[in-house]
């Protein structure tokens, strides 16, 4: 591949992600008449807000062995549960024996949040006798249940949670129910952790697995019980035991002195390099932007891939931060060989090669042994997602560095020192009598 070509290959990697990690890129797109599109860092909760929970489950009558099989149980129904508060990027992980932590950035109403996640949701049907009153249970249960909607009675208008029975045997046995009740004229209660929440009522038999609760319900709190009953009862009962709250100006803060933080770290590594370098550091604060560009692009477009999505926390921001002297050492150690090669006597492209050949060992080891701290990290941090954060922004930085220096700076090196303003020992801050003739 020529030369000219790589340029221009890397002239285009520069715009594209310069687009791309432009905060407005809307703004950009709408330019080429793409709409509507947009690509958001994700941030964690310490960025924008939110709260941090964590629950204990109740194991005194779950039997030892049976302990973790009911923790993971627990774990989904609440990974279900937290999909309806209406918060994104959430993180939900098992803390210890008997603990669940439940993160949720942005979160509007912690209360709400609370009451989502924390209630059992054991929904049961009982049969109540028309005559004396007295209650007898069923072998229908919210086990039964397949989904539940929020939804309005096609008469009243008024707000009711509308039940899909799971088909097949649930169907029949809630149909067998239905029918019997309707012959005999006895009553369906259902009761909602423990609490007699719909009913008694007549029913009619219903045979095609689809019913309805109604009574004095708002449309929120239809709702809630609606995204209680799909995500299905906890296994045990949970009490929160912890609970942290950070406000979203707190958040932006954080963000701003962040940022105050990386511009000066930049700008002063920026001033190093042109000062001790000159024009190898002038491409130096090339690929540096470069490489900024490259990392804040790959930050948006991880968002598109669920599961695999970047959230940025102030420890990212700092394995980011960190990442950013890592690919500058790069430049230094190969700009250091590079002075050695030409005080050697050789010419400046046999030094520039020589040079990126006989630092790449050291780039290359030094990059392994962060890659393999940073997988270490990520690995044994399952309960600690600021460590992870910190690991995931920090390896991939490294990554990253490694491109921008070995390929990059390397090309623009060479067609640097294939112009003629780009000869001369002076503009790479050496002297005359320091080469060797």
């Amino acid at each position: 591949m020529s030369l000219r070509l790589k340029f221009a290959i890397i002239l285009l990697l520069a715009v594209v992600t310069a687009m791309l990690a432009y905060p407005r890129e809307d703004k950009i797109f709408k330019l080429f008449g793409i709409k509507n599109a947009t690509l958001q860092v994700k941030e964690g909760l310490d960025l924008q807000g939110g709260a941090q929970l964590v629950f204990q489950a109740d194991l005194s009558k779950t039997a030892a062995a049976d302990r973790d099989k009911t923790m993971s149980s627990l774990l989904t129904v609440i990974q279900r549960r937290v999909s309806g508060v209406g918060t994104s990027e959430t993180q939900i992980q098992r803390v210890g024996s008997d603990r669940i932590s439940v993160s949720l950035p942005g979160v509007k109403n912690v209360t709400d949040a609370i009451n989502t996640i924390g209630k059992t949701a054991d929904l049961q049907f009982f049969i109540i006798d028309a005559t004396t009153g007295a209650q007898s249970p069923t072998d229908v249960s919210g086990k039964d249940v397949d989904s539940a909607t929020a939804d309005y009675d096609p008469t009243t208008s008024q707000p009711i949670v509308q039940l899909n029975m799971k088909s097949g045997d649930s169907t029949k046995r809630f149909s067998d129910l239905t029918t019997q009740l309707s012959q005999s004229g006895n009553l369906l209660l259902t009761d909602l952790d423990g609490q007699p929440t719909f009913g008694p009522a007549r029913t009619s038999a219903i045979t095609n697995g689809k019913a309805q609760l109604s009574g004095n319900l708002t449309v929120k709190q239809a709702q809630e019980i609606a995204s209680q009953i799909t995500a299905g009862a906890l296994p045990v009962n949970i009490t929160l035991v912890a609970q942290n709250t950070v406000g979203p100006s707190l958040g932006r803060d954080s963000v701003s002195h962040s940022l105050v933080a990386g511009l000066i770290g930049l700008s002063i590594v920026a001033i190093f390099m042109l000062a001790y370098y000159r024009l190898a550091g002038a491409v130096a604060v090339v690929a540096l932007f470069i490489y900024t560009t490259i990392t804040l692009s790959l930050y948006k477009l991880s968002s598109l891939v669920p599961g695999y999505t970047i959230v940025l926390t102030l420890a990212g921001i700092a394995g980011f931060i960190l990442s950013i002297g890592m690919a500058v050492d790069a430049n230094i150690l190969i700009f250091e060989r590079f002075k050695e090669e030409l005080r050697a006597g050789k010419s400046y492209v046999a030094a520039l090669e020589a040079a990126f050949d006989r630092a790449w060992t050291s780039i290359r080891d030094s990059n392994m042994s962060t890659l393999i701290t940073c997988a270490i990290l990520y690995l044994t941090s399952s309960s600690t997602p600021i460590i992870r954060g910190f690991a995931v922004t920090l390896g991939l930085g490294v990554l990253v560095s490694l491109f921008t220096s070995v390929v990059i700076t390397r090309t623009l090196m060479r067609l640097v020192i294939r112009q003629r303003w780009g000869r001369g020992y002076q503009q790479y801050a050496l002297k005359e009598n320091e080469v060797a003739s």
